[in-house]
């Protein structure tokens, strides 16, 4: 091989480190920054959704298959399929499919995970999350499960208003152990945290969990924008840490981002919810933007056995989030004007005049992500931004 040659070989991941992977519904930056590394790459993508549009599609030559994400027998199958006959070495799940049974079992049963079958799970799943901390007497919250809806007002009455009531995902193994009538809906019944709440994400290589940073949530910093990162004291910031990565260790998490919610309340810091994969946007865009911490790249690093960098923040990162009346658009404006603000990087508004704002939590939330050099200067975008921009909407009754 010439010299020019060698100098463009495409780099490969040390021996050591698991060099064909199968990433299960990835973004198209981790697969680029995958391949870039030398790993050969399969995806397995959810048949339901559209494709990606063509200036964002996954690069040529990269295999990726379908599947349905609802069908476990299909969706096993493809897993294994891409273990046996394509010689897949680690599988790595995202968009909240590592929590599924059928990519659990099956990844811990083809020895192409080095999480624990539950460990997705325990920290996804809001019963079996608060059942492992209660258990430990770790951010002990009392909790109390309710079977069907008529079971409600038994379970608020035992652990006593203010409560929060989550509604638990179905699952036939969990209705079995729990004699629950096949179809019913289950809730989850926890005592009200009144606090602050901060996000933490971490990752996690070889069992070492390595906080990546903290995230002021809405209330902490501001009624409507999230911080980072977030503002807080010496002491705050440790046991925010602390709990968070003391539920990975209960989980058994070994490889991989989690992102914990956590409210700071009276009595010290609680854990609300968590799951096993990196914070959605736009969180993900405020830590980049703060940082310029790349999370497929470091996940990637990680992969090929470097050392995970911790970013510092050079500055802070703020999302100011808005959410319209349920009704009609009828016509917005200042858009343009919140984008030309001063470190204002990106306007996301998803409706267009015309369209019909649905009420439940079931409409997209539009954001304004800025970057500031001190939490002043971010409050007084977001404020500047919540002037500006004006929308109208008709509440009439055929509009709702």
């Amino acid at each position: 091989m010439s010299a020019t040659a060698d100098r463009y070989r495409e780099p490969h991941p040390p021996d050591s480190a698991p060099q064909r992977l199968l990433l299960l519904c990835p973004s198209t930056r981790l697969v680029r920054e995958a391949v870039a590394a030398g790993f050969a790459v399969r995806v397995l993508a959810d048949a339901s959704l559209p494709p990606h549009p063509p200036d964002d599609d996954v690069p040529a030559g990269i295999p990726v298959d379908l599947v349905d994400l609802a069908d476990e027998a299909a969706l096993s199958e493809a897993i294994e399929v891409s273990v046996r006959a394509h010689g897949t070495q680690r599988l790595l799940a995202f968009a909240g499919t590592a929590a599924l049974p059928a990519v659990a079992t099956t990844a811990a049963r083809l020895g192409v995970t080095p999480n624990p079958v539950d460990a997705a799970r325990l920290l996804g799943e809001p019963a079996a999350m608060r059942a492992l901390l209660n258990g430990s007497r770790h951010s002990y919250v009392p909790a109390a499960r309710a079977r069907t809806a008529q079971e409600l007002p038994a379970a608020v009455e035992e652990i006593g208003a203010p409560v929060t009531v989550r509604t638990l995902p179905p699952s036939a193994e969990i209705s079995a152990l729990c004699d629950e009538p096949p179809g019913e809906r289950s809730y989850l019944v926890e005592q009200y945290l009144e606090g602050p709440e901060y996000g933490v994400v971490t990752l996690t290589v070889d069992g070492m969990h390595r906080v990546v940073g903290v995230v002021a949530l809405h209330g902490a910093w501001h009624p409507s924008s999230h911080l980072f990162p977030a503002p807080l004291g010496e002491r705050d910031e440790a046991e925010a840490r602390a709990i968070a990565t003391e539920l990975l260790d209960l989980a058994g998490y070994e490889f991989g981002y989690a992102y914990t919610v956590v409210v700071l309340t009276a009595d010290g810091p609680r854990v609300v919810r968590s799951r096993a994969d990196y914070p959605d946007e736009p969180l993900a865009s405020l830590i980049e933007l703060a940082t310029g911490f790349g999370a497929e790249a470091e996940l990637v690093q990680a992969l090929s056995g470097k050392p995970v960098n911790v970013p510092t923040a050079d500055g802070y990162a703020a999302v100011a989030s808005y959410r319209l009346p349920v009704g009609r658009l009828l016509s917005v404006s200042g858009l343009e004007a919140v984008s030309e603000l001063p470190g204002v990087h990106r306007v996301h508004f998803p409706y267009a005049s015309g369209d019909d704002i649905p009420g439940h939590g079931g409409g997209a939330e539009g954001y304004v992500l800025l970057s500031a050099e001190s939490t002043q200067e971010a409050a007084e975008t977001v404020a500047s931004a919540g002037r500006l921009l004006r929308a109208e909407v008709s509440r009439r009754p055929d509009h709702i």
